[in-house]
């Protein structure tokens, strides 16, 4: 008994001793007292602690049926007389009782057993066996005989009436199969002991099935907990990671102040080794991020992929009639450049269709769903450059020059100083999708001048990308800017073929290596072929190798001193609703050298402008 109340009881058991005992042992306990000894517990036998003439005890407890797992009434699901006809099978001999509908602690559907006995020894065999679960497993065997007995006699009464004929309107219709009771079980979970009011014991049990959902409840509390512990966690690490970043920030801009060379804060963030590698070592080919010698770079003024349309074979026309067609069937759109566009596609594949097929489907599937086909009709219908969509908000985060001049070649030459970027702002003011937006403008724009261009002179027009690195630090490579150019930086690659022509990357330092870590993946390796990056010893004089000094703008060796023609009619600036022209271009090199034409008054950056 000892063992099972271990196990089952989850509240301490009180008793009281009877009153009859009570006053029988009371006269005892005065004698003990008057003698300064401690009161004895009262230990006479179950048997001998009952008066003459007593009142009958009472049992009370509570039994929880269910079914297929789940709780359910038997007194809507089994008759009152099988009920009841269990319960007397399954009391002890000398015991009666009854049962009526109920509801537990938990609000489940509960049956109250109530019974008494006049002799103890009855009342406490049925005690133990309710605490063992024996008295469950056999009202629950003796419920189901019952019922089973039941459902007999009435499908042979029922099919009785239906040999002679008689109607079975009325009768209850018992299950073809008795399942249900297979699966029953019953456990009580409240027992009181009582002598007409007064309370001898009160046990709360646990019901057979409870430990498991008692398990299962505990496990999700500790899941939740444990769940709550590593977002507190997961908190304080971006906390952390975000003051390192911005201790990294202070110190890239502490180093470029510092420096007095004309590459802000390379020469100094030189000094430092890069991560990896020997202090002494010097970037070397074929590391795509490493310092590359100028013979290295192919400074062949006509791409070896140049491509003239005069001399485009009938077999290459058909090819492009065939791809134009398929591309139009597979939900393209095209322009009055729609020839030029198809072009791209098979230059790109060195003529072989089905590889430029496959492109060109996977092209016009993107266009269709990212919407630039809208962007692209309305560049043609006359928008121009400084009207794209939060582009005068990009003018004052960063100095950038698209399709400023021309290369020897004929490509349109893009520069952008990316170290001039205050990335704090570019954040504040641009969202990603507002920044997804004006790429896809930007390469729409490039793209339909491209196109035109190559239609007027004769020539594929590409595009020739200058990125000045110098100034750059770890908040210019930080993980928030690769996440927010993670997804434009392949665009021009799967969707644009041979609209990059060539790339120049200048000042490069050891920061540039992280940077160019985490782009590196996202470009083919033919996009990364045409990349050259230069440090500040090489960059001097590096573009005069593939545009005319005219072309190139004199902080970079060459003679002009004002933005081109036709770019300078495109850019945004001081005067146009929505410019702010004390904010636009910033930077001391491509931003001082917009800034002379797009504000001729001359007016200084507004403080907190690089």
């Amino acid at each position: 008994l000892a063992q099972h109340r271990r196990r089952h009881f989850s509240a301490p058991m009180t008793f009281q001793q009877p009153p009859a005992v009570r006053s029988q042992s009371s006269h005892g306990t005065e004698q003990r007292k008057s003698k300064g000894l401690t009161p004895r517990l009262f230990s006479r036998s179950k048997s001998s602690s009952r008066s003459a003439g007593a009142a009958p005890m009472r049992i009370e407890f509570r039994v929880v049926f269910r079914n297929g797992g789940v709780a359910c009434d038997p007194f809507a699901t089994y008759s009152d007389s099988a009920l009841h006809a269990a319960l007397m099978s399954a009391l002890p001999e000398g015991m009666t009782g009854n049962l009526m509908p109920s509801t537990d602690s938990k609000g489940q559907p509960a049956v109250l057993v109530r019974a008494q006995a006049s002799d103890i020894n009855t009342m406490y065999e049925l005690r133990s066996q309710v605490v063992s679960g024996d008295f469950m497993s056999a009202l629950t065997r003796h419920l189901r005989s019952h019922v089973k007995s039941e459902r007999r006699s009435q499908r042979l009464e029922i099919s009785k009436r239906a040999d002679a004929g008689q109607s079975t309107t009325g009768m209850p219709e018992p299950p073809a199969k008795d399942a249900d009771l297979d699966s029953m079980e019953a456990g009580a979970n409240e027992m009181t002991i009582m002598e007409e009011e007064t309370v001898w014991e009160k046990i709360r049990l646990l019901l057979p099935w409870q430990n498991d959902e008692d398990k299962a409840d505990a496990e999700m509390k500790s899941t939740k907990r444990e769940l709550q512990q590593a977002r507190q966690a997961l908190k304080e690490r971006r906390q952390q990671v975000a003051e390192l970043e911005a201790r990294c920030n202070e110190l890239t801009e502490r180093l470029a102040t510092m420096s007095k060379e004309d590459c802000p804060a390379s020469d100094a963030i030189e000094s430092i080794p890069p991560p990896a590698a020997p202090a002494e070592e010097k970037y070397a080919e074929p590391e795509p991020v490493a310092e590359a010698p100028v013979a290295a770079v192919n400074n062949n003024p006509t791409a070896a992929n140049y491509v003239a349309i005069e001399e485009l074979t009938p077999e290459q026309w058909q090819k492009i009639k065939d791809l134009k067609a398929a591309y139009l069937a597979a939900g393209g759109e095209l322009d009055e450049y729609g020839d030029i566009f198809i072009l791209r596609f098979l230059v790109d594949k060195d003529w072989k269709y089905e590889k430029a097929l496959k492109k060109a489907k996977s092209t016009a599937a993107w266009r269709a769903k990212s919407g630039v086909n809208g962007f692209r009709k309305q560049i043609a219908s006359g928008l121009v450059y400084n009207e794209i969509p939060n582009i005068k908000e990009l003018f004052t985060t960063v100095a950038v020059s698209n399709a400023h001049s021309r290369t020897k070649a004929g490509d349109l030459m893009t520069f952008i100083d990316y170290g001039s970027l205050d990335v704090n702002k570019f954040f504040k003011l641009l969202d990603n999708s507002q920044y997804f937006d004006i790429n896809n403008f930007i390469l729409e724009y490039v793209s339909y001048h491209s196109d035109k261009l190559t239609q007027e002179t004769g020539a594929l027009v590409r595009q020739f990308m200058v990125i000045d690195a110098g100034g750059i630090g770890l908040a210019h490579v930080s993980l928030r800017m690769f996440i927010r150019f993670k997804p434009i930086m392949p665009l021009a690659d799967l969707y644009y073929p041979e609209l990059l022509g060539g790339a120049r990357v200048l000042n490069a330092a050891w920061a540039l290596h992280q940077g160019w870590k985490l782009v590196k993946p996202l470009l083919s390796k033919q996009i990364q072929d045409m990349v050259g990056i230069l440090d500040c010893k090489h960059t001097p004089g590096a573009l005069l190798k593939v545009a005319d000094p005219e072309a190139v703008p004199d902080f970079y060796g060459g003679t002009c001193t004002t933005i081109p023609r036709p770019a300078v009619d495109w850019y945004p600036k001081a005067g146009m609703e929505g410019v702010d022209a004390a904010a636009i271009c910033p930077g001391k090199k491509l931003g001082a050298y917009m800034r002379r034409t797009l504000v001729p008054d001359g007016a200084p950056l507004s403080s907190g402008t690089k």
